[in-house]
């Protein structure tokens, strides 16, 4: 399975950066889970957030948020929907059903309808 990411929202914030204390480049980012197979695609119902600082390419982590942080993540969480839970399949699915159910259909007909067939 492929992991792919939904964008659902990324903010520009202003804040100063825990690591290098610069007031630009931190983003902070949502994102939802999408496994994609050829068989189906699945969207996962949990949200991962994450705040990234472009000045100094470094990952803030939570245990490093100050309160001014924490105070634009809860506002921006607010403003957030995410996508529900969903499971799609593909038309690669549905063909393979298709075949896999008129195997069956054909299977039965000659085995208890041999007349249907001409094999009789």
């Amino acid at each position: 399975m492929k992991t792919e990411y939904i964008i659902l929202k990324e903010a520009t914030l202003t804040n100063n950066c825990p690591e290098c204390y610069s007031t630009d480049g931190m983003t902070l980012s949502f994102k939802q889970e999408k496994l994609k197979s050829k068989l189906l695609i699945k969207t996962n119902k949990n949200v991962i957030e994450s705040i990234h600082c472009g000045k100094c390419e470094t990952q803030i982590f939570a245990g490093q948020w100050t309160k001014d942080i924490e105070r634009v993540y809860e506002y921006h969480k607010k403003t957030i929907s995410s996508k529900p839970s969903s499971i799609k399949f593909t038309g690669l699915f549905f063909l393979l059903s298709f075949v896999l159910l008129a195997m069956i259909v054909l299977v039965y007909i000659h085995l208890y309808y041999p007349d249907v067939l001409g094999l009789g």
